[in-house]
């Protein structure tokens, strides 16, 4: 089955007064790229979800976000500590230079909670336990963004399927093409001759020669040979349930290859308009591929 590298999946959870969420989006890419945002809590945890991810997809830039929020908090992934030991330390330092230098009055509490690290600002603290529950909702994201890259790949599997029938279409008038272009070259070579000639006919195992040298210039049956096997090797990639992106992009290749010496050998309005057709539909391919994971 074809799938797509584009998607997005996500999943939320609720425990206690946390609510975690879990978005993933994905973009094509030649090779697979995967890149996190985590909360401080779960930095440790990139390396597992890095994980997680490449065991399910093959290919694409993909990108992971989780957050948590706590309802009685809006800090969120965040909470603000007062640091009583330091500040007492602070204070019993204030007031030995408030004796010594004969000072009065109170030392106020501003002047206290400004000083360096009395207030501290730390990520929440989250039991480790809670790390099986962010992998469990990432594997939920994971299916989500799998059943969206599936939808998207039928639909390029439709329209590449379209594309080659179409292909095959245009390889099937032009191979019928060839033998009344060989035909046609040969009435007007002898028209051609009679008219040079005076009206004098020319001798016919010359036309026959001249006739067989276009003919073997002119001839793709190997080219149509080629073309049909490289076009039923890509449908038949359609049921692999491994990815093949980069088996279609080469397959995509060799057609091309195929398709300009066709276009090569054609020396014919119609044959030559029926390669372009068949350069359109490539040309589509290659761009649609491109998302093939």
């Amino acid at each position: 089955m074809l799938i797509s590298m584009t998607g997005f999946g996500r999943a939320e959870c609720q425990d206690g007064d946390y609510s975690y969420k879990a978005e993933i989006r994905s973009v094509n890419n030649r090779f697979i790229d995967v890149t996190t945002r985590l909360p401080k809590p779960f930095m440790d945890m990139e390396l597992s979800l890095k994980k997680l991810i490449k065991s399910n997809c093959a290919r694409g830039s993909i990108n992971i976000i989780v957050a948590i929020d706590n309802s009685n908090d809006s800090s969120g992934e965040w909470e603000i500590k007062p640091n009583i030991t330091l500040a007492n330390q602070y204070v019993k330092a204030l007031q030995e230079i408030q004796s010594s230098m004969g000072l009065d009055g109170k030392i106020p509490l501003q002047q206290i909670v400004g000083l360096r690290d009395v207030i501290k600002i730390e990520p929440v603290s989250i039991d480790p336990a809670k790390e099986n529950l962010i992998l469990n909702m990432v594997e939920s994201a994971i299916i989500s963004l799998q059943k969206m890259r599936e939808e998207e790949g039928l639909h390029l599997q439709k329209d590449l399927a379209k594309r080659i029938d179409n292909i095959e279409k245009h390889a099937v008038q032009i191979e019928k093409r060839q033998p009344e272009v060989i035909q046609e070259y040969k009435i007007r070579l002898k028209e051609k001759i009679k008219l040079l000639n005076d009206g004098v006919d020319i001798d016919d195992s010359r036309l026959a020669q001249e006739t067989a040298i276009l003919a073997d210039r002119c001839d793709i049956t190997e080219e149509i040979t080629r073309l049909s096997s490289h076009l039923n090797q890509f449908r038949k990639l359609f049921k692999s349930t491994e990815p093949i992106g980069r088996k279609l992009e080469f397959i995509t290749q060799e057609i091309n290859r195929e398709v300009n010496t066709m276009g090569s050998k054609s020396n014919d309005i119609q044959m030559a308009n029926l390669v372009i057709e068949m350069k359109s539909s490539l040309e589509k391919i290659r761009e649609q591929i491109q998302n093939v994971e």
